[in-house]
């Protein structure tokens, strides 16, 4: 049986050295030690072959810096799946400012994910406190914690973002239009009525 073919962008994004490049490069299966900072933007791809489909997925590495952040937004429009990354090392994340910032892009998916677990977390925020506005708007969104230098980590958080989003996409595509049987109601009109 051949395999359905799915394109998918995904953008990531999130604030300056929080693990953006590094978490990418582990999905990618490429070393995550010694990785340069993003300077404006970064493009990859990947075929990803998931039960019946095949996808190709277009990737997206924003820069964290906040002179590159008037960027963002042509990168994230159009998007199916933005990943919003934050570092579990720091006291106060920034997820309230990105979560604002991708607003208006409507991804189908929104993935949270805290990275640096196999560093101290000092990262106490209440999670679901920061997204409950944001779930109230229909989105759906995955959190999750790793470490880039987890490889499997990283990859079940984003194949559980790209079968979300297939799942959406199926779902979609199978709504039925609501047709009526019955004649509408014919009112006559006549001149002097």
């Amino acid at each position: 049986m051949p395999k359905i073919k799915r394109k998918i962008k995904l953008t990531i994004v999130g604030d300056h050295n929080v693990g953006k490049t590094s978490i990418l490069n582990s999905f990618l299966d490429k070393g995550v030690f010694n990785t340069p900072t993003t300077l404006g933007i970064d493009f990859f791809t990947k075929t990803l072959c998931m039960d019946d489909y095949t996808i190709q997925m277009t990737l997206w590495d924003t820069a964290g810096s906040e002179r590159f952040h008037s960027l963002t937004p042509a990168y994230t429009k159009g998007s199916n799946i933005i990943i919003i990354v934050y570092d579990l090392s720091k006291p106060r994340s920034n997820l309230n400012y990105w979560l604002r910032k991708i607003e208006s892009d409507s991804p189908n998916i929104v993935g949270v994910l805290g990275n640096k677990t196999d560093i101290t977390t000092v990262n106490n925020e209440d999670l679901q406190d920061i997204l409950f506005p944001y779930s109230r708007q229909n989105w759906n969104i995955i959190t999750s914690k790793c470490s880039s230098r987890d490889s499997n980590s990283v990859k079940n958080f984003f194949r559980q973002c790209v079968k979300q989003h297939l799942r959406q996409d199926l779902e979609k595509s199978f709504k039925i239009p609501i047709v009526s049987l019955s004649e509408p109601n014919k009112k006559y009109r006549t001149c002097c009525a």
